[in-house]
């Protein structure tokens, strides 16, 4: 069986249409289900059913990009305001990305967490976001 590998060069961000620019690495992370246990009286053994799945966390960054007012910036902003965003893209290529499911969920989104600017003599600005998921996750 021979492996579909996706090269990272292709990747981006996104928020709806618009690219947030100088991204350079995504990672999601922590996705988990919740184990209930269900055992009772006389049981010799533990049992568990699984229960919600958490779709845990999101990070990505790359050059910091002060002009980028339809990406960086509004990333920024929904972190102060508290605002969910509910089209956050991470591709894998040029077609193909996780998603929150909006259409399974209308309240899906990823809360952004924190944001991280930094500056190095020897190198450019560098930006750091990251964000929980609130509600499902799809790959399309």
């Amino acid at each position: 069986m021979a492996l579909t590998a996706a090269a990272g060069n292709n990747a981006k961000v996104t928020l709806g249409a618009t690219t947030v620019l100088g991204m350079g690495n995504w990672k999601m992370s922590g996705i988990t289900v919740d184990l209930l246990e269900s055992t009772a009286f006389g049981d010799t053994a533990k049992q568990f059913i699984t229960g919600l799945i958490d779709y845990g966390t999101v990070t990505f960054g790359g050059v910091y990009d002060v002009s980028n007012a339809g990406g960086q910036s509004t990333l920024i902003s929904a972190m102060l305001n508290n605002s969910k965003i509910p089209n956050l893209r991470l591709f894998i290529n040029s077609v193909s990305s996780w998603v929150p499911n909006v259409t399974g969920l209308s309240a899906a989104g990823v809360l952004i967490t924190s944001v991280s600017i930094g500056q190095d003599k020897s190198g450019l600005g560098t930006i750091e976001f990251a964000g929980k998921y609130t509600g499902p996750v799809v790959f399309e």
